[in-house]
């Protein structure tokens, strides 16, 4: 990444990201998947050369305009309103001095602007009093004889619309002082080296003497009356009409950025070869008048030697899917994904082109069957995850049809100042292990433990002030069958890594879970995934779990472990109507959390004593107990 529209690296780990100042050395490099969640556009980068921001989607238009960089997944698309994705651009280097390709280099401006020298410990901008280095990244100190690179300061503003400013530093070193801020401020941080604390770091002016401590600035009232300014730095520009109060965080901070991605699975028909085959030619095809399309397509399936039928029911299924503009939901696809995951899937190679997803479905072993009715081997599995946006101070959960609804009434930051017909995603292969739960048993389980109800309850009420506190809007409820699912589902995850070898932040979770309505029946099934486009995920281990024995082993196991918590009796004693915002009941990082990457909720919405039942065991059955202890 790089200063004011300089390019950075990012990118897979064989293929890197790079943020460089334009053609000359690159800033740093990320994997490419980090640049749509973590490292994503409006997010804080701390490299080797200094602290950068990757710059929005107008920036990147020209490092992302080679067509190997366009993938597709039509219905993600068409959910989130764009005619294609782009990957972020892999690095090319120049051959000479280490520079890299500006084209092919992710932008990237500096923020914050204001740095301390680690020496003298003045801070200030570029020019003011610091002057750019030799190699055009890094700012240094000419106070001092040689080199001395200056660091970037701790604190910035940001505000819940996603806008992010400079610490004021000299109004704060000022703020006590009648006359105001001086004339000529030059302002140094310093520390009075009693402790560790912030009370201890004080802001000071050497021109009038003026002096304050950092000790309150992350109170709220610290800033009473400051109004945020509307900056919005990955897009040079600024929102001036901003009534969300400035609040001072750390640059690092974990609440900086939350990214805002959709995503969706590669299954039938989009998986199919033919599909992929017109897929990657629809910028042609899409814009071709109806006489010509035959043709076309007549000379496709002759390159690719294919039978023109096959191609044409692909084009078809394709104008289809793009006919169905505000039609697709996460709920609608996600009934389609759960469908796929509950039936075999083996489609042929066509033209060479490999299909995109296949799944062996067989029944669970008898051990498990009372709890279970299908299994699911997904050898082969696709997904594309998209960032649409993100937010500041809190995440702001949003399913995608309503993702550019939240941009519009400011909840969601945008990645570009006007809509653009693309985003920036990253494709995900690999494989998963799919579970799906009887819903006659989960219904006859809640029908008999009323009392369920009234821990459920809570959670839900919970949860439903907590969303309308926030202003989020909830399409979902809090259920028994929900906290079962998820609950599992992290007890699964914990238990696979510690068993399997596979490290937790490598796995995911996608949830099947809804109630039965008049469109379609109750789901309640967990994919666990792969979830990077690692080389870690693609090597069977979670396709080989999916064997009887290996099933048996695995699940039952995660359900011994779930029995006992290192934190317990205090973990499964949790009050639910005192969760605050972790919405949850019994669930801890010695049992259920697990990193943030593989939880599609932000770790909340769980509750162990679902799988293994409550401390008062007369208060309700759990799920395993109900159907008899075959874990013991």
């Amino acid at each position: 990444m790089a200063t004011t529209r300089k390019p950075f690296r990012a990118g897979s780990p064989s293929k890197s990201v790079t943020a460089a100042i334009a053609g000359v050395q690159p800033l740093g490099k990320v994997r490419r998947s980090q640049t749509i969640a973590t490292y994503g556009i409006g997010a804080i980068i701390d490299l080797e050369k200094g602290s950068f921001m990757p710059m929005g989607l107008e920036d990147w238009e020209g490092a992302t305009r080679l067509p190997s960089l366009t993938i597709g997944e039509a219905r993600l698309q068409v959910q989130l309103g764009v005619s294609h994705f782009r990957l972020p651009p892999v690095t090319e280097d120049l051959g000479h001095s280490g520079r890299v390709d500006p084209a092919h280099s992710a932008p990237a401006i500096r923020f914050p602007a204001w740095h301390e020298c680690p020496m003298c410990h003045r801070i200030g901008i570029e020019g003011d009093p610091f002057q750019l280095a030799a190699d055009g990244s890094r700012l240094e100190c000419a106070g001092h004889s040689g080199h001395v690179f200056t660091t970037p300061v701790r604190f910035v503003l940001a505000c819940r619309k996603g806008h992010m400013d400079e610490f004021p530093w000299a109004w704060w070193a000022h703020r006590r002082r009648s006359e105001g801020i001086c004339d000529r401020p030059s302002l140094e941080l310093r520390s009075r080296g009693k402790s560790a604390a912030l009370a201890d770091l004080h802001v000071h002016c050497r021109n009038c003497n003026a002096s304050e401590s950092m000790g309150d600035a992350f109170r709220p009232e610290s800033l009473k009356g400051m109004n945020c300014r509307g900056v919005r730095p990955w897009l040079h520009d600024r929102q001036p009409d901003c009534d969300a109060p400035p609040r001072v965080i750390q640059r690092g901070a974990s609440n900086a950025h939350f990214p805002v991605v959709a995503s969706a699975l590669s299954i039938p028909p989009v998986s199919e070869a033919t599909f992929q085959i017109i897929e990657g030619n629809w910028m042609t095809l899409g814009a071709l008048p109806g006489e010509a399309v035959g043709p076309v397509l007549t000379s496709l399936a002759n390159a690719y030697g294919i039978p023109l039928d096959a191609l044409m029911a692909a084009y078809r299924e394709k104008q289809k899917i793009e006919g169905m503009q505000g039609e697709f939901t996460d709920a609608g696809s996600r009934a389609e994904e759960y469908a796929a995951l509950s039936n075999d899937r083996d489609d042929p190679v066509v033209g060479g082109i490999v299909p995109q997803f296949s799944n062996e479905v067989s029944a669970p072993p008898d051990a498990i069957a009372p709890w279970f009715d299908l299994v699911g081997a997904v050898s082969r599995l696709r997904e594309v995850r998209a960032l649409a946006g993100f937010s500041r101070i809190e995440p702001y959960p949003v399913s995608g049809e309503r993702i550019a609804k939240a941009i519009q009434d400011g909840l969601v930051s945008p990645l570009s100042k006007a809509p653009r017909n693309w985003l920036p995603a990253a494709e995900i292969r690999g494989e998963g292990l799919f579970l799906r739960f009887r819903s006659d048993a989960i219904e006859a389980w809640v029908a008999a433990n009323p009392a369920l109800g009234k821990r459920v309850r809570v959670l839900e009420g919970r949860s439903a002030a907590v969303a309308q506190e926030r202003g989020h809007p909830r399409d979902y409820r809090i259920t028994a069958r929900l906290l079962l699912v998820h609950s599992f589902a992290h007890a699964l995850i914990r238990t696979i890594s510690i068993d399997c070898g596979y490290s937790s932040s490598a796995l995911r979770e996608r949830l099947y879970v809804g109630e039965a309505d008049e469109l379609r029946p109750a789901m309640n099934g967990v994919l666990i995934y792969t979830g990077s486009p690692d080389s870690e995920g693609s090597l069977g281990g979670l396709v080989r779990l999916a064997e009887p024995g290996q099933l048996e082993r695995i699940v039952l196991q995660t359900i011994r472990n779930a029995r006992w918590c290192g934190s317990d009796p205090v973990c499964l004693e949790a009050d639910p109507a005192q969760s605050g915002d972790r919405i949850s009941g019994a669930a801890c990082h010695c049992c259920l959390l697990v990193p943030e990457t593989a939880c599609e909720k932000f770790n909340r919405e769980l509750d162990r004593t679902m799988l293994v039942g409550s401390p008062e065991s007369s208060e309700f059955g759990d799920w395993q107990g109900y159907f008899g202890n075959q874990a013991d």
